[in-house]
């Protein structure tokens, strides 16, 4: 049992205070039980199905980029009456009636019309409907930070799938570093394989918030975050062009192209657009590509581009080429490699 405190004081204890329930929600069972396992069974109780409606509102939110409800954190009087209330309620029921089962959840969800229409609309239905409230078309929202991330590692084949084992230390700018209170000496970037594990595996110091991670809206670790408010700033364009993983995955997806792409332009931007973005190039957008390999090719024939530094980072040293390939060959799609890495349909769901 708890008492309230005088003053916030915890050896001056006053009121006893019995576990109970806000009165707009139904009274806990009182039974022989311990508290905690009451207010276990209190918590998913079908006569109270808050938690499935938050539960619910979760799933929804990551697949549709949005909740029914959405502010997640927040289902009070001062949040927004949801559009679709009732479907909120019905995949709430059917939820608890499931045994709360996520796997059937999200098979109800995406197996539904809704989740399959396309993104795409028309200029009506965006005048009717431009936030897309009403659901008139799929759902279309740029990757969360670590999605973001782990999808350029995968498209470009550095990403290292390895569960568990310690930390990866991602690399920062030596200015982050010292902005630091006190400098974080153990801070070495991971090295090897290692160092493209998938992000979840990324070491976080609540202090010092990733700034790649940052520029893509990551919640830092003061607070529990329910939902992730987007944003759009020059700073997401200039990170996934110029932070180091991103770099990194570019010279290694041009690599990748060059040896599983085929040997001509044609057959390499074919496999270069279905890794990015699951489609082929339309005629016009090949054009644009190859035009683009044509330009950066002449740029290293006429010096104004190191092909060494380009894809090694390095300007003494040369990545292992297939035969087909030339280091111009390399120079040029490590930059083409940057272009389709960060076209808006390969960083944006749907």
């Amino acid at each position: 049992h708890t008492h309230l405190l005088s003053r916030g004081e915890r050896n001056r204890p006053t009121q006893r205070v019995e576990p109970h329930t806000p009165a707009a929600l139904p009274a806990i069972q009182a039974t022989d039980e311990p508290p905690r396992l009451q207010f276990a069974r209190w918590l998913v109780d079908p006569r109270s199905p808050l938690a499935s409606r938050v539960a619910v509102n979760r799933v929804w939110q990551n697949i549709f980029g949005r909740g029914l409800v959405e502010t997640a954190e927040d289902f009070g009087t001062r949040a927004p009456v949801p559009e679709y209330r009732e479907i909120l309620d019905w995949l709430a029921v059917d939820f608890m009636h499931n045994r709360w089962s996520n796997k059937h959840l999200i098979r109800k969800i995406v197996s539904s019309r809704t989740y399959q229409q396309a993104s795409s609309t028309d200029k009506a239905t965006a005048q009717i409907d431009p936030d897309n409230r009403w659901l008139t078309r799929g759902a279309r929202y740029r990757l969360d930070a670590e999605v973001l991330r782990d999808m350029a590692m995968s498209v470009s084949g550095l990403i290292h799938n390895q569960l568990y084992g310690p930390s990866v230390l991602p690399p920062v700018p030596e200015s982050v570093l010292d902005y630091n209170y006190v400098k974080p000496d153990y801070w070495k970037p991971t090295e090897g394989v290692h160092r493209y594990r998938r992000t979840i595996y990324g070491f976080r110091k609540r202090s010092m918030p990733d700034p790649s991670m940052s520029a893509f809206d990551a919640p830092n670790g003061d607070f529990a975050c329910a939902r992730r408010i987007r944003s759009n700033t020059p700073l997401a364009a200039l990170t996934s062009l110029n932070e180091t993983i991103f770099v990194e995955s570019s010279r290694a997806f041009a690599l990748r192209v060059l040896r599983e792409g085929g040997s001509d332009d044609t057959t390499r931007i074919n496999f270069a657009f279905l890794a990015c973005m699951s489609r082929y190039p339309t005629a016009d957008e090949r054009m644009a590509m190859q035009d683009l390999l044509a330009q950066q090719r002449q740029r290293v024939a006429d010096g104004w581009l190191n092909a060494r530094e380009l894809t090694t980072g390095t300007a003494d040293k040369l990545p292992d080429l297939p035969e087909s390939a030339t280091p111009q060959d390399a120079a040029a799609w490590t930059i083409a490699a940057r272009v389709l890495l960060n076209l808006d349909e390969t960083i944006s769901r749907n």
